[in-house]
């Protein structure tokens, strides 16, 4: 009877699901169903998929890329279809739907059913069962992380603050402490893989989820750009103009909202934490599974992910979306570049299609990753000298792929960045790599030892993946991630020296080429892994001390990832990165209620900016290019705020209007405004001196939360 059950349970659960799934979507819209829902549907499908893809791997692995895929696919197909038409919640509902019977039919003519391959595994492998201290650890583990989720629960803020570390109870770093030494020691001991890799997933999740939990209003600029324009393709299908990139995040939000009644804002700030805990852990697996061939290492390998720069996955970006697309990219070709065939190159150039959808400063390299993949390949076969010479030859074109796509996007638009091959003088060229350790010493252990990890953390993931690559020299299936790290580095060379940005402000001028480094560590991602199952090999054989002594540095290291990963105000770092505040909403409301429902332009700080944004909406807010808040990347806008910190006048408020005239020139339908309003926070640098000096110049002002903002009004007259 079991047999019988086990040969057509995917089939009786996908008519479950879609049963269920009916209900939902057409009738009761509910949220919590639908994550149910949701779960389900990657879990059957996810595998299913993965089964056809990789059909001889373990299920514990053919699920993750199986998921990956999936997410691919309704990526891609949402964009085609946003691109060529919009985006429709019949779209949501028909990829939902036939997602069933097509994974269905992918995933027939596995002899061995999922659940009795799982079972045995689970609960008869010896490799998987738990002695009582193990199971005391796993649960141990889970307590310690449960108390952390709950301390940067507690300590969630609507105030303006330049850290999360600012009011998170520091109890919460002893329990994260805790926990991964718990962990680390459980993955050095290899067995319990099936409740260690679980533990890992819950532990990377506590790990990311701090800015969701500590910043309810929301974190950072970005993400409340981009939750804005899902709310309004939401409501209508489609934005004008249509965005050439990002459309692959809003293809995988839309699909979540329309087909499981997931509300925007959680799907916007949860989505990539909870992907890249679920999949970053088991992924490492699989990858240095096939590397080392000892389950039991590669299963202490999976630390590896708090040793990867993570911070682009704390909030949801269409950077940080397609950092993790590259990442996974990167360890699901290991078993094809090994030469095992699983899965197949042109399904995962899936996944680099879908990276490039979201954003090319990743899906860019993600795409030349998977050529220089085939030709390595090729190269084993009977074009050995073409195979090479393709090689070299995306490997030299990917050297210059992306300041050649920045100087092209600038001359097709006229404006942006120009290129100086003169400013690669040795000098600039040292100083961009930013060479040497960093060895002070604060006489504060702890924040010292942050401090110290926060510096030097990708210089050890670099000697690391150097001595991994050293050690697999022979078998050369490191060859096209070294290379696509080489290309990614001299790209990030140019792009800090010899392309200019001077378009932007200050502190953006950098941001574009400090995105490739985390980039550079997942393509190293593999030969890291060889070195840290060498070492990993090591001390299982060691005595008790040495043992001791790893997972507490491992614990340690751990943590100071943690806080190195969020923004910081503590003795080596002065803190910039301040959230939208309660009172950067309550000022939005209070300019647009003074206007009297006449346009206006505000200078303000990227928080309020974002405040405004979250609740007034962008759209109907422009004249041609500019928007009627400041936004800092270039905008001629942030530069007159600027100007008013500096000296506050109303001949240099009334410059904004300038900038709207100068942007209606081919017209605008919108009335142009005759009033600009100037926003003081009181934590920015000089802001008594800012506010005396601006209450002398304005027609009007006043103050909000107590003084907490002062808005003052120039008008034209």
């Amino acid at each position: 009877m079991f047999r019988v059950f086990s040969r057509f349970y995917p089939t009786i659960f996908g008519l479950v699901f879609l049963a269920g799934w009916i209900g939902n979507a057409f009738f009761l819209q509910s949220t919590a169903l639908g994550i149910a829902l949701l779960a389900l549907w990657l879990v059957l499908c996810g595998t299913l998929v993965g089964r056809a893809a990789a059909p001889q791997e373990h299920p514990a692995l053919q699920l993750p890329l199986g998921a990956w895929l999936l997410l691919s696919g309704v990526m891609i197909v949402g964009a085609a279809v946003y691109y060529a038409w919009l985006y429709p919640p019949e779209l949501a509902f028909a990829l939902a739907f036939l997602s069933v019977p097509i994974s269905l039919w992918l995933g027939n003519g596995t002899h061995r059913s999922w659940v009795a391959r799982f079972t045995h595994d689970l609960w008869r492998e010896r490799a998987h069962r738990l002695n009582g201290p193990a199971a005391a650890a796993a649960g141990a583990c889970l307590f310690f992380l449960a108390l952390a989720v709950r301390a940067f629960a507690d300590g969630a803020t609507t105030e303006a603050i330049r850290s999360a570390w600012l009011v998170v109870d520091p109890s919460a770093f002893v329990a994260l402490f805790v926990a991964f030494a718990l962990l680390a020691a459980l993955l050095l001991r290899g067995q319990g893989r099936a409740i260690a890799l679980p533990l890992a997933c819950a532990a990377l999740f506590a790990f990311l989820s701090v800015a969701a939990l500590v910043f309810p209003l929301g974190f950072g600029f970005d993400p409340f750009i981009h939750r804005a324009t899902m709310d309004h393709v939401v409501q209508f299908g489609t934005i004008e103009p249509k965005p050439f990139y990002y459309v692959g995040q809003y293809a995988l939000e839309l699909f979540l909202v329309h087909a499981f009644s997931i509300p925007v804002l959680a799907s916007d700030v949860w989505l990539l934490p909870i992907l890249a805990a679920l999949l970053i852990p088991p992924a490492l697996y699989g990858a240095a599974a096939h590397l080392t061939r000892d389950r039991r290492v590669a299963a202490a390998c999976a630390f590896a992910a708090f040793l990867l720069p993570l911070s682009s996955f704390i909030v949801t970006t269409p950077q940080g979306l397609a950092n993790l697309w590259t990442l996974l990219l990167a360890l699901f070709a290991v078993p094809t570049l090994m030469g095992f065939e699983r899965p197949r190159l042109p399904l995962l150039a899936l996944g680099a299609l879908a990276a490039l959808l979201t954003h090319p400063i990743a899906g860019l390299p993600a795409l030349l990753f998977v050529a220089l993949a085939l030709a390595h390949v090729a190269g084993a076969g009977r074009f050995k000298v073409a195979s090479r010479a393709a090689f070299w030859t995306i490997t030299v074109a990917g050297s210059v792929i992306l300041p050649s796509a920045f100087v092209v996007n600038a001359l097709r638009s006229g404006t942006g960045p120009g290129f100086d091959l003169s400013a690669l003088d040795p000098a600039r060229v040292v100083e961009a790599l930013h060479l040497g350790l960093f060895l002070q010493n604060g006489f504060r252990p702890l924040l010292d030892f942050a401090e110290l990890w926060a510096q030097n953390g990708f210089a050890v993931v670099l000697l690391l993946a150097a001595l991994g690559a050293w050690k697999s020299r022979r078998e050369g299936v490191m060859k096209p991630f070294l290379a696509m790290a080489a290309a990614l580095g001299i790209n990030y060379l140019l792009l800090s020296t010899a392309v200019d940005f001077s378009f932007l402000i200050d502190y953006e001028r950098q941001n574009y080429a400090q995105r490739l480094v985390p980039l550079i560590a997942f393509f190293l991602a593999p030969p890291l892994l060889v070195a840290l199952a060498a070492v990993c090999t090591r001390v299982r054989v060691s005595p008790i001390g040495i043992r001791v002594f790893a997972v507490l540095l491992a614990a340690a290291i751990a943590t100071a990832a943690l806080y190195s990963t969020y923004p910081r105000h503590d003795a080596f770092v002065v803190g910039h990165g301040i959230n939208v505040s309660q009172g950067d909403i309550h000022a939005a409301y209070e300019i647009e209620r003074a206007s009297d429902g006449r346009p206006y332009v505000t200078l303000a700080n990227q928080s309020v900016s974002a405040a405004a944004i979250r609740t007034l909406g962008f759209q109907d807010r422009y004249w041609g290019e500019t928007f009627f808040y400041p936004v800092p990347t270039g905008s001629d806008l942030y530069q007159v705020f600027l100007d008013m910190n500096d000296a506050p006048a109303k001949e240099t408020a009334l410059r904004a209007l300038d900038v709207v005239s100068a942007s209606c020139e081919a017209g605008c339908m919108r009335e142009l405004p005759t009033s600009v309003f100037f926003v003081v926070n009181d934590y920015w640098w000089q802001s008594d001196r800012i506010v005396e000096q601006a209450k002398g110049t304005a027609d009007d002002w006043f103050a909000v939360d107590g003084g907490a903002l002062i808005v003052f009004r120039y008008d034209a007259e």
